[in-house]
């Protein structure tokens, strides 16, 4: 790439679909004023729109990107501090040539980065466009310098209640029925937009954690992980809530958690709205990926519906959805897409959705994921592997009597066990997912698959 850490940045910052590193160690002003003129370079806008996360390092780097687009004589408009999903409406409902956020999801405080989507909502990412982007950085003339002004006269743009609205045509609000919400926003930037949303329902919102704060005091907003959403969990038990709902930073992931303070899984709430879409028209098109549970299998056969596995990662899904006219798409990791959303994904239209399924079954929601949770999952388990595709390549030969597939990394099955093991897009890390009929063969299986990938990565280093 020809990228040096003296030009502001450091190559591993650009990724598969997005650019991000820790600030301002391997991402900053600098470089991102260099990041956003190479932008330029590749996609030519002329009309751009700009918004940003609540993270300590967001404003100043939101600015640079700002000053950068102006300089090479580009409209921008400043969305403020937004969620990724409204980036993508913006780019999709006001037809911007380009939407920049500025963000780093659910990374830790340190990180920072940026997320591109194109008019009409795709992504920039894949088939190589970060890489093309990086190429440009590192052509980019030593003298291109960013000016150390403020930024003024910027045309702002507030879309939230446009935003509102927009999440609230996917539900008939005049039939969601009166409950108690448990919302952590995680001091991310879902708190404001959860707040106004929930005005317009009949629900009591318990507020947790809803003042963006960029130093996340309370837990790290990532609610993949566990250990963060035990706070949630106990909440909602102590004040009998209906539900529990956790968002990520920038607010496009969403997990739930039931009556009871158990956590719902990507895949039994991927599972759940399928349900609900697919009851409403079985014709419809659904895509989950390729470590979804077989809870999502088993709603598509009942219905006799059209799916198709996708690999993991959102913007792989936005293609997909695309090309396979797909009505629904469904992560393990919580990201949830619709067709009427400009193929993306929304955690807060995923909410919503849940909420009129609620009002619709008068019944609780752990009754209702009943028929979803009839199997066993571990969390996805990471591996520290120096050569994935050697230790992914003996796996496949160890396991050569099972069913095998290399959609994304390699899936092996047998008749009371699956298992899917990938490389990640940005660490030397294999990470593993299994799922079983019972508890006892997935505590088997795990075991024998972690003792296994544990010994092949020795042997391949």
């Amino acid at each position: 790439m020809g990228i040096s850490v003296s030009q502001g940045l450091d190559p591993s910052i650009f990724r598969a679909y997005d650019i991000r590193g820790i600030y301002p160690r391997e991402i900053n002003e600098v470089g991102v004023y260099k990041i956003a003129r190479a932008i330029f370079e590749y996609a030519r806008p002329q009309k751009v729109a700009v918004g940003r996360d609540c993270r300590l390092s967001a404003p100043a780097i939101h600015q640079a990107v700002c000053q950068s687009f102006i300089g090479s004589g580009c409209k921008v408009i400043d969305l403020g501090m937004i969620s990724s999903d409204m980036a993508v409406f913006a780019a999709g409902r006001f037809k911007f040539d380009l939407a920049v956020m500025v963000t780093a999801s659910h990374n830790p405080r340190e990180w920072i980065g940026i997320k591109l989507t194109k008019r009409g909502g795709a992504p920039i990412g894949g088939e190589g466009e970060i890489e093309k982007i990086a190429d440009i950085v590192g052509n980019l003339s030593k003298e291109l310098k960013m000016p150390n002004e403020e930024l003024v006269d910027v045309e702002k743009l507030d879309m939230l209640s446009e935003w509102v609205e927009h999440v609230l045509s996917f539900v008939d609000v005049a039939k969601i029925k009166s409950m108690k919400i448990v919302v952590d926003a995680g001091n991310g930037v879902a708190g404001p937009i959860v707040r106004e949303l929930f005005k317009k329902l009949p629900v009591e919102l318990i507020e947790m954690y809803f003042e963006p704060d960029g130093s996340f005091p309370n837990h790290l907003p990532s609610p993949i992980e566990p250990k963060n959403m035990a706070d949630l969990q106990r909440k909602v038990v102590e004040i009998g809530a209906d539900l529990g709902v956790a968002f990520d930073g920038d607010a496009d992931r969403v997990f739930l958690v039931d009556e009871r303070g158990r956590i719902v899984t990507g895949s039994e709430m991927t599972a759940m709205v399928a349900d609900k879409i697919l009851s409403e028209d079985p014709g419809r098109v659904v895509l989950y990926n390729a470590i979804c549970g077989w809870n999502v299998r088993d709603v598509v056969e009942q219905h006799k519906a059209t799916a198709y596995r996708t690999k993991v990662g959102h913007d792989y899904i936005k293609k997909d959805m695309e090309k396979c006219g797909a009505f629904f798409a469904g992560e393990h990791s919580g990201h949830f897409f619709f067709q009427d959303n400009f193929n993306a994904d929304s955690g807060l239209i995923a909410a919503a959705i849940v909420l009129a399924l609620l009002s619709k079954e008068g019944r609780p929601l752990s009754e209702v994921l009943v028929p979803h949770r009839k199997h066993f999952q571990i969390p996805e388990t990471n591996f520290q592997v120096a050569d994935t595709r050697a230790v992914i390549d003996k796996l496949a030969a160890r396991y050569a009597g099972k069913e095998i597939d290399r959609l994304d990394g390699l899936t092996i099955r047998a008749e009371d066990w699956w298992a899917n093991v990938r490389p990640s897009s940005t660490e030397p890390l294999l990470r593993l997912n299994v799922e079983a009929k019972s508890s006892e063969t997935l505590s088997q299986m795990t075991c024998e698959l972690t003792e296994t990938i544990t010994a092949l990565s020795r042997v391949s280093v």
